[in-house]
């Protein structure tokens, strides 16, 4: 290495940052990113996504710190899936962020915790952009899928960790706004638009601690390397809070202008595994 870029602890996002595309993480991403941790680099992945999903994504990838998943709703062992650590909606909030929904003729899809399993429930996938975000879900088996008759019901007597529904992109200013305005702090509302299924935003209500920055710092503390410098790597607005603690931040050339606007280094694409290349400075994985 020419500098000291591998020191300190790293949190890498996934989609459109560690992976191509296609949502796919490409062999030589896999060898490099083993190659930094059998060099003993401090690593890990903070995503939208579950663990499940982060298992097998990044099957064959050597993690052993935990992974922060559903933006920061739990830290988990990426090895068992046991949530080390969770914020998340009591059943009151759940079902308040429910109404909020409801008026807005949205249709949800549950993720919720009862303790000791994790449940993603949905309903009748009445649009494009949750269909899709179901049959993905069944593509790779996710043990966690099934169906709500009422949603009410589905989050009495749990913890929800997230409320995902799909709005058409013109739609989803105002939609946010109004979601914002009557969650009024109890819960935190995210919009992004959908890579996959263009023309749609996904909108998230969580527990308002569940953002990525906070899952960070703990995730550090916890970890011991409160006083090593954070390095961050995203490309999406949900990456920002990250961003925000991190002593580096470092984007894909493909990020969000936002992002790229807070990016003390800016790699290739992710399709170039841009991440991966400026880790290894240019070198061949081992």
């Amino acid at each position: 290495m020419s500098d000291d870029r591998r020191l300190g602890l790293h949190v890498l996002d996934l989609d459109g940052t560690l992976l191509r595309s296609d949502a796919t993480l490409s062999p030589y991403a896999r060898d490099g990113l083993n190659a930094l941790l059998d060099a003993g680099t401090a690593l890990t992945v903070a995503s939208a996504r579950s663990a499940v999903a982060i298992r097998g994504l990044l099957a064959g990838v050597r993690l052993t710190l935990p992974v922060i998943e559903l933006n920061g709703a739990f830290r988990t062992d990426p090895a068992t899936g046991h949530h080390l650590a969770h914020a998340t909606l009591g059943p009151d909030a759940a079902a308040t962020a429910l109404d909020a929904l409801a008026r807005l003729a949205a249709e949800p899809v549950l993720t919720t915790w009862d303790g000791s399993a994790d449940h993603v429930l949905h309903g009748p996938c009445g649009d494009p952009a949750t269909a899709w975000y179901i049959a993905e879900k069944r593509a790779y088996a996710d043990p966690r899928l099934g169906s709500y008759r009422d949603p009410y019901a589905a989050v009495a007597g749990v913890r929800t960790a997230a409320l995902i529904a799909f709005v058409p992109d013109e739609e989803a200013a105002a939609a946010t706004a109004a979601l914002e305005a009557e969650l009024d702090g109890t819960a935190g509302v995210m919009a992004a638009a959908n890579r996959y299924v263009p023309g749609w935003t996904e909108i998230q209500i969580a527990h308002p601690e569940a953002e990525k920055g906070l899952a960070v710092r703990r995730l550090a503390r916890d970890a011991g390397l409160a006083g090593a410098r954070l390095t961050v790597y995203g490309d999406h607005l949900n990456d920002l809070p990250m961003f925000a603690v991190a002593e580096r931040t470092v984007a894909p050339a493909n990020a969000h202008p936002h992002v790229l606007a807070r990016a003390s280094v800016v790699t290739a694409s992710n399709d170039e595994d841009g991440i991966v290349r400026y880790l290894l400075d240019g070198a061949a994985p081992c």
